[in-house]
Parts: C-alpha cells; structure tokens; sequence
C-alpha cells in the first residue's frame, strides 16, 4: 500500500485533536513517552497520522489525567505494539477514583461541620449567656498550678498530643482544644486540654459530664472570671466547671479568635 493510500485510511494529528480535544502537544508527548504511537509517519514530512481506532486509547489517556494518573504509569499497561492491559489498567483507575470519592467525602463533611459550627456561633451575640445542650465529651488535660490570665500560651496543650492516633474522620470533627477550671470548696484545679474521640488507657483522661451548659461568646478569655459572670446560673452551687474554646465565626480572625466559655453545676 502506498504512502498516499496509507494517509488518506487515517486522520492526520489535527483531526484526531479536533475528534479528541487533546493538544497536538499533548499527542506528540504522549508519542515521546511511549503510550500513543502513530499508526504511519510520512517517512518525507515526518507528519503523523493516526488510526480511528487510536480515539479509544485517547480517551483513557485523558481519562487518566482526570485522576491525576502519572501518563509515566501507563506505560506499565501498554505493550510496544500497543496492546493495552485494560483490566488492570481500570482496576488502577477505579482505585484512586474511590480515594479521590473518599477525600471528598471527608471534605463535604468538614465543610458541614465547619458550617454548623459557625451557624451555632453566629445564633448568639457576644456577651450574652444562653443555654445549650453538649454531649459528653472526653478531654486529655493538662493540670496548669497558674491562673491562665498570667500565660495563655497553647503551645503546652497542643505538645503532648502527637502521641495519640486520630482517624482521618476524627480531624473533620473539629475536635476542641483550650481551658478547663475545676471549682470545688477545696479551691479550683486548672488544666489544658484536648478532645479525644475514645478513650485512652492514659493518665490525664476526663470524662466531661453531658448536661445543658450556660455559655457566654467573647473575643476575649474570661475564664478566670466566670464565677462572676455565671453567678445567679449557678444558684449557689460551689461545685461546677467551666471550659473555654474557640469557636468559629464566619468572619475569622486567625490571631483574634472568638471564644466560647461554658459553665455547667455539678449535683450535689
């Protein structure tokens, strides 16, 4: 068969760009690596020409680069005489597809998360108490001998808690960090803390009790004050604790967050 029959079987590198929608660059990278051979090459004007059939293999190179595929890994499926191994080459594909379903689950769960948390702190304006209800939660703390308006730094709560395993779930959960005052007629044990999302067989592990607590929002820490600011929702009670986070606005201030200082009374 004549060079001139050969071409006018085959589309030309163009037209099979037009049918595909990829890059005459693209092609002829894909020729360099290996994966898309050319059915003819004028041996006179070095054009490149291909077969129909070739759009097949086209598509799942460009189905690979949607899952972010290296087009390099495709060479481990793709003979010299471009026989593909199409089994295993989908098997690979629909691997990462579903790591890709699974990151972006875990993302729309952060995301709603994130924006009931912001839902719930924008319900409340700052400076007034309400109520609400929290489940039990369990922290890891840290005792602290000092009022915490005298170093705020959490650096120490943060330190100690490479040592625990967390879930990739566990991170979109937001999990809560901050202070934590214990007040009894003994006096008032302070800690810092972290949320766990199970129990550990460590020291330092408190369960914090599920109840309505009475929470005030602030953009600054008032912790050391809460005695005052929760006196008549305490109704005497010389046994409660307070726990202050932060909380998530709409409108973020990285350096400034807005915090959450709850108080709950302990039964006598």
């Amino acid at each position: 068969m004549s060079c001139m029959d050969k071409k006018n079987r085959l589309l030309s590198i163009g037209e099979i760009s037009r049918f595909t929608g990829a890059s005459i660059k693209s092609l002829r990278y894909y020729e360099k690596i290996g994966i898309l051979e050319p059915t003819f090459v004028d041996p006179y004007s070095g054009y490149r020409y291909y077969s129909f059939d070739q759009i097949y293999l086209i598509n799942i190179i460009l189905f690979c680069i949607e899952l972010d595929i290296p087009l390099k890994e495709l060479t481990k499926y793709i003979d010299k005489d471009q026989t593909i191994d199409l089994s295993a080459l989908l098997a690979y594909g629909k691997g990462i597809a579903e790591e890709k379903l699974n990151v972006l689950r875990r993302g729309m769960r952060y995301i709603g998360e994130v924006e009931g948390k912001i839902a719930l702190a924008e319900k409340h304006q700052q400076g007034r108490i309400y109520s609400r209800e929290i489940p039990e939660k369990i922290f890891y703390v840290i005792p602290r001998e000092h009022s915490f308006e005298k170093d705020t730094d959490m650096y120490e709560t943060l330190k100690p808690f490479g040592e625990f395993e967390y879930s990739e779930d566990d991170y979109y959960g937001l999990l809560e960090y901050g202070y934590m005052c214990e007040h009894s007629p003994s006096g008032i044990r302070r800690y810092y803390y972290m949320e766990l999302t199970r129990p550990a067989a460590k020291v330092n592990v408190k369960r914090i009790p599920a109840g309505t607590y009475f929470c005030r929002q602030s953009g600054e820490s008032q912790i050391e004050h809460s005695p005052e600011i929760f006196k008549e929702y305490l109704a005497g009670s010389d046994s409660f604790l307070t726990i202050e986070t932060e909380t998530i606005a709409g409108t973020y201030k990285v350096n400034k967050p807005i915090n959450e200082l709850r108080v709950i009374a302990f039964s006598a």
